[in-house]
């Protein structure tokens, strides 16, 4: 294991390690716009492949792109992706595997999301499945415990050395001191019985968050539904532009992500990603309201 700071390092140590700049980087279509600048500050082209809602990436639409796309990476978040809050299915996570050890195509794995799930079970990793460590499996502290402390890790595979004088060059090492405090919060058992509280609290949110939007958006509004992390994935009517509704809201004091950002395709705009971590309050559900009547009453 390689900590790192945040998930966010380490995915970008694990795509320096498995590419140059001018390679292709398989990506899911949309996906956090962070993977967008992180893959063109390191020279790398891009290439978007739509994403089930449900169930995220296909691995047989990946096989048929193989054999079209120099594909020397890909970057995907299986379980609760961001902004659409997919999860993809043990089974498919297996056969993904499979496919990326057979044509020795490299798998960054970004699980950030992976423990903020709502059923009885924890969803697996494609590094699970992982035989012969092509898959580099990244995640961090940042979503379920506290943004702040800035601890990530990733399990690199055959890639560890090239991962480790990356950060070598760059950071050194990290800081010993909070590694130490959390090392000691993880050792006592208290993270479980956090995430237990944490995974209850964003599950009751999600569902308050989906009732507020069915109330006061328009009829025909289409909501993703979400098992676990804390976005949901809201389709508006066809003339919304969701770049011009975001200003407008933010004259309101309200903050949502319009679907632009997500893809670097003309896919998304009439889309927004409405985070739920936020507990539900009065001012929460006031600005429920506003969003509504700014989409009822939005003039292209």
């Amino acid at each position: 294991m390689v900590v790192t700071a945040g998930c966010m390092e380490a995915v970008v140590m694990c795509l320096k390690a498995v590419t140059k700049p001018g390679d292709t980087v398989a990506i899911e279509n949309p996906t956090y716009f962070g993977i967008f600048q992180v893959i063109e500050s390191l020279g790398l082209k891009a290439l978007e492949i739509s994403a089930d809602p449900l169930t995220g990436i296909d691995p047989a639409r990946l096989e048929k792109l193989i054999g079209r796309f120099p594909i020397k990476a890909c970057v995907f978040v299986t379980n609760f992706s961001n902004p659409v809050g997919a999860c993809m299915p043990d089974d498919k996570k297996e056969q993904l595997v499979r496919l990326i050890t057979k044509h020795r195509i490299p798998l960054i794995e970004d699980d950030i999301y992976g423990e903020l799930y709502f059923g009885k079970h924890r969803p697996k990793t494609c590094k699970s499945f992982d035989r012969e460590g092509w898959v580099l499996y990244c995640s961090s502290l940042s979503k379920s415990l506290s943004p702040g402390y800035r601890i990530g890790w990733t399990l690199a595979g055959r890639f560890t050395q090239e991962v480790l004088r990356t950060k070598m060059i760059h950071t050194v090492t990290g800081t010993s001191l909070t590694q130490e405090a959390i090392a000691h919060f993880l050792s006592i058992g208290r993270y479980e019985f956090h995430l237990r509280r944490l995974r209850k609290a964003l599950h009751t949110q999600c569902l308050r968050y989906i009732q507020g939007i069915m109330t006061w958006f328009p009829e025909g509004t289409r909501i993703s539904r979400p098992q676990g992390g804390f976005v949901l994935w809201v389709e508006l009517d066809r003339k919304i532009n969701a770049y011009r509704l975001y200003q407008e809201a933010l004259k309101h004091g309200i903050s949502v992500a319009p679907g632009q950002l997500f893809s670097a395709q003309p896919n998304f705009s009439n889309y927004l990603r409405i985070s739920y971590a936020r507990p539900w309050d009065t001012e929460v559900e006031e600005g429920l309201g506003t969003l509504g009547r700014l989409i009822r009453n939005y003039r292209s």
